[in-house]
């Protein structure tokens, strides 16, 4: 669908990916279709916001004939269907990746990320063939990375990210260090090129790092996974979880939203 098409559309559905909408293992989004295919009825694409780099949703996109807007990287920049760049939220990894790892050694802390492993290992740890997890590795704007040392060294590193103005954000995998942008002010800013009255947001996830773009939504579909219980999405009028995970669960959340919406049943902020 394009983004013409898109703008006609009362509400705008934003959505996770890893965990969400595709299978952690196996990448797929197939039990998620018949959802997909109900929203292409009524003229709606989702629009992705995923850890994942741009090249990554691009791939995605093509593999499964969608064509939208996406957030890329934690909402580290939005582009357009055709893969330019419209803003970028944050700065740079190039930009500071150096003085996180000096921070490293200075404090002697266990942690490594997707600069420190060959593609081998990424494609290790994440189930995904050599060539995508080329696209992994190169990222823009975020470090994902596994920390192995205590949560009070954690807690300490974290402050010390703050003196460089980055955090940390949990996803369903990795740890990213980031610049301060997230998944829901690439949303809102989305969200706000519409000319009133704007279509009000539908968010789906299924981890820490999607609670920004779920708090920021008006419906919020919180998708069952190990660890949906830290999912307390306190912003929207309407929550809903899934009692199944991954694209089965999206595509019970959907539903669910789609009868609550045609019922009039459906309360928004």
């Amino acid at each position: 669908m394009n983004n013409n098409a898109a703008r006609t559309a009362p509400f705008l559905v934003f959505t996770d990916l890893d965990g969400s909408l595709i299978e952690h293992e196996t990448y797929s989004m197939e039990p998620a279709k018949p959802a997909l295919a109900e929203l292409a009825r009524r003229g709606v694409t989702p629009i992705f916001a995923s850890s994942k780099t741009a090249i990554e949703i691009m791939a995605i996109q093509h593999a499964n004939g969608i064509s939208a807007p996406f957030i890329c990287e934690n909402g580290g920049a939005m582009y357009d269907s055709s893969g330019n760049v419209l803003t970028a939220f944050g700065l740079p990894r190039k930009s500071w990746l150096k003085n996180v790892h000096h921070l490293r050694g200075r404090m002697s802390v266990e942690f490594n990320g997707f600069s420190d492993w060959p593609v081998e290992k990424i494609a290790e740890l994440t189930g995904l063939s050599l060539g995508d997890a080329e696209k992994a590795q190169n990222r823009g704007f975020t470090e994902p990375m596994l920390w192995h040392d205590t949560q009070t060294n954690f807690q300490l590193f974290q402050k010390e990210l703050q003196k460089l103005s980055l955090i940390t954000q949990e996803g369903g995998r990795f740890i990213s260090i980031q610049g301060q942008f997230d998944k829901g002010k690439g949303m809102r800013w989305w969200q706000a090129r519409y000319s009133e009255p704007r279509p009000f947001l539908v968010a789906l996830g299924d981890s820490p790092n999607d609670l920004s773009l779920l708090n920021a939504a008006d419906v919020a579909v919180v998708i069952k996974s190990d660890k949906s219980d830290q999912l307390d999405s306190l912003g929207p009028a309407t929550v809903i979880h899934t009692n199944i995970p991954g694209p089965a669960g999206w595509n019970e959340g959907i539903k669910q939203f789609l009868n609550l919406l045609d019922s009039q049943h459906l309360l928004i902020s």
